[in-house]
């Protein structure tokens, strides 16, 4: 019995194995680089996400399906608005953008995913992943809130609105803290994420980069996509305040809620 194509399947097997695992290292080398680099400082008003790992998603029984499983994910370091991008600043970029009188320092809504990567880009910057935006909001230790694990009322901006603003906007009785919408960047200063960034619960939705892609039965993706927004908004509870939970929105809507703020990739010293 000739025992070459037993070693040739071994081989065939083999190879792919030894290939993963030379991938596999290479990929912890660059991670460990990335990790031990300096970088420079953060431009005014952003802060630095170092390089690392952070858990993301969450592994609670009542967590959306998709925000499951928790799971370690790599990020390099990054810069991040510490604010939501407002009204003033948005208005530099889009000349004929129009808001109340008097909201010129809140955040800046009803902007469409793809004028928020307008701006980013015309500020040199971008939109934070996914990942970025969860690893900002909530540190390295899967904590559910940017805070903490427990839901503290005067840490953030949510709730039901006691005011209408039209006649399709409803109101209702809250056992948190009452919103009265949109504040200010930085009114909860106890709700500050570990790097500093305010607002990463509650106040406005925040688009983020990536598109959510609908699987149907079979895996296959369908449809277009939709946007992902994130950290919850004024008019809703502490469920969609958690820095895992994930909204979504069409990519051609938007809403009086949404609105984004800027990353950067971190630039390292000596560059």
């Amino acid at each position: 019995m000739n025992p070459r194509p037993h070693v040739c399947w071994l081989g065939m097997i083999a190879l792919p194995c030894l290939a993963w695992v030379g991938v596999q290292s290479w990929t912890k080398l660059h991670q460990a680089r990335l990790c031990a680099q300096e970088y420079e400082p953060p431009p005014p008003g952003m802060v630095l996400v170092p390089a690392g790992e952070f858990w993301m998603g969450s592994d609670d029984p009542n967590a959306e399906p998709d925000e499951k499983p928790l799971r370690k994910v790599f990020v390099p370091a990054f810069y991040i608005d510490q604010f939501e991008v407002t009204n003033r600043r948005y208005k530099e970029f889009k000349n004929d953008h129009r808001y109340p009188a008097g909201e010129d320092d809140l955040p800046v809504t009803f902007v469409l995913k793809r004028e928020a990567e307008g701006f980013c880009r015309w500020a040199g910057r971008r939109l934070p992943t996914n990942a970025e935006w969860e690893k900002a909001a909530r540190g390295t230790d899967g904590r559910v809130y940017p805070w903490g694990n427990e839901f503290m009322a005067d840490y953030v901006n949510i709730g039901c609105r006691t005011d209408v603003l039209t006649n399709n906007t409803p109101t209702c009785n809250s056992p948190f803290n009452r919103s009265k919408g949109k504040l200010p960047g930085g009114s909860f200063p106890k709700g500050a994420s570990p790097y500093g960034c305010h607002d990463m619960a509650g106040n406005v939705w925040e688009w983020v980069s990536d598109v959510w892609l609908d699987k149907n039965p079979f895996g296959e993706s369908s449809g277009e996509g939709r946007g992902i927004i994130r950290g919850g908004a004024y008019s809703y509870s502490s469920r969609q305040a958690r820095a895992s939970y994930q909204g979504f929105e069409a990519l051609g809507a938007t809403c009086h809620d949404v609105g984004f703020r800027c990353a950067m990739t971190a630039v390292p010293k000596g560059i």
